[in-house]
């Protein structure tokens, strides 16, 4: 366990200049498209859910979701010089091992896009709601219009539901979404060529398929008679436990076949 913690390890130290501009990025545009948005006069009475959405923010989370994700495996794909492939191809680690290094890293950076986007909402909160004020008391001095507690922002705001867990069936759905997403942008990395577009295609699949099981998910909590959803599971989780597995062993593979130029 410790080389493979090692190697995700050196990976977060290649990538966490590349990662750090990410975060920054992704939270100065979010924080300004909101404040913005709150001062605009035309949403005024608006809630912070509604500037969220209407900024398309789960959007850009997603898009930093998955760049935090490319970026976790430098050590495999190093562009400028082959010293870092050498290196990681010759490690005294059976392929399973490194492909397991760098699935860690790519977690560990998406988990720290969820937690920054949590921050930055709960950040945003009381900044968003002063500047909702004062646009309302422009707009009419003599209206006051009761504001929503933090808690009623996070409740009404569908995008965060995919980020908070709020049952044990939805935290295990959202863990195995976040570490299958690991594995397949590693796999991403790891291919050339042809099956680079190869694993996009499987991962764009996987992808839609984590959503419906999440969603499958929420509709058989809130509607267990509605047994056409448990279908829709059954087959989102037949395509998952084909992909998934192929996806590992053709990683491995594409590893083993790497280690011959560099021995």
């Amino acid at each position: 366990m410790r080389p493979i913690l090692s190697l995700a390890g050196w990976n977060w130290r290649m990538a966490r200049r590349p990662y750090a501009i990410l975060c920054a990025v992704f939270a100065a545009q979010q924080l300004a498209v909101l404040l913005v948005q709150a001062q605009d006069p035309d949403n005024t009475g608006r809630s912070l859910a509604d500037l969220y959405r209407d900024g398309v923010q789960f959007l850009a989370f997603g898009l930093a979701f998955l760049l935090a994700g490319l970026l976790a495996g430098p050590a495999s794909n190093d562009q400028k010089r082959a010293r870092c492939s050498y290196t990681w191809l010759t490690l005294p680690l059976p392929p399973a091992a490194r492909l397991a290094g760098q699935v860690l890293a790519a977690a560990v950076l998406q988990l720290g896009v969820v937690a920054l986007q949590l921050v930055l909402y709960a950040a945003s909160a009381a900044p968003v709601r002063a500047l909702a004020r004062r646009a309302m008391q422009a707009w009419d001095g003599t209206r006051t219009m009761p504001e929503l507690t933090f808690y009623e922002e996070v409740i009404i705001n569908y995008d965060l539901y995919w980020l908070i867990p709020r049952r044990p069936g939805q935290a295990a759905a959202m863990l195995f979404t976040v570490l299958a997403a690991a594995l397949l942008l590693t796999a991403v990395r790891l291919h050339k060529g042809w099956r680079r577009a190869v694993a996009v295609g499987i991962g764009v699949v996987c992808a839609l398929a984590c959503a419906d099981v999440l969603d499958a998910e929420k509709l058989l909590r809130l509607y267990p008679a509605e047994g056409i959803h448990g279908t829709d599971l059954v087959r989102d989780a037949a395509v998952l436990a084909v992909l998934l597995p192929f996806s590992v062993w053709w990683a491995l593979r594409a590893i083993r076949r790497a280690e011959p130029a560099c021995t």
